[in-house]
């Protein structure tokens, strides 16, 4: 059964399966149980009830087996479930979240950017249109992003700590 104690385990599993996801792991009985039992058991439409189950297996928290009956030839999907990969999908996505932010930061660091009233662009691009923007047809000014650099660390940081809070892993990258 889902452990639902932890408030933020909860949340996260509510975000990315659906308050149907939530519903359907507090009330799975261990072992295995069919599509229509878990419908049944959670007065949830059998779409439903598979939409999450095909979620909740590319997210390695579920498994099937199939059964043929021998008698009509129908073929019978039987579930469990491994939910301990909640904490796994939360450091992945964690992962992924801070990787964009330092690409961000890396990207910042990376040159001198200027400005017009529509664009921000590297200098090697405002020095080849000679500082001149065809689109609003206004000058390129230099760009301090000096605050966005601040902003993003600040950010990294702050991701760091809420990660170390909850016990998810920060890796350095």
């Amino acid at each position: 059964m889902f452990e639902t104690d932890d408030f933020l385990v909860r949340e996260y599993f509510r975000k990315t399966m659906g308050e149907d996801g939530l519903k359907i792991m507090k009330n799975v009985p261990e072992g295995e149980i069919t599509e229509s039992e878990i419908a049944e058991l959670n007065d949830i439409k059998l779409t439903s009830v598979r939409k999450v189950l095909y979620k909740l297996y590319d997210n390695r928290m579920a498994v099937y087996r199939t059964e043929r009956d021998d008698n009509s030839g129908w073929i019978t999907y039987l579930w469990s479930f491994n939910c301990d990969n909640v904490k796994k999908m939360m450091d992945k996505e964690s992962d992924d979240d801070l990787n964009i932010l330092r690409k961000k930061l890396e990207y910042e660091r990376s040159g001198e950017f200027y400005q017009c009233h529509c664009h921000c662009v590297l200098f090697e691009v405002a020095a080849e249109q000679d500082f001149w923007c065809e689109d609003c047809e206004s000058k390129f000014e230099h760009f301090d992003n000096g605050g966005l650099i601040k902003e993003l660390e600040e950010q990294i940081e702050g991701r760091k700590g809420e990660n170390e809070k909850v016990g998810l892993r920060a890796t350095e990258r």
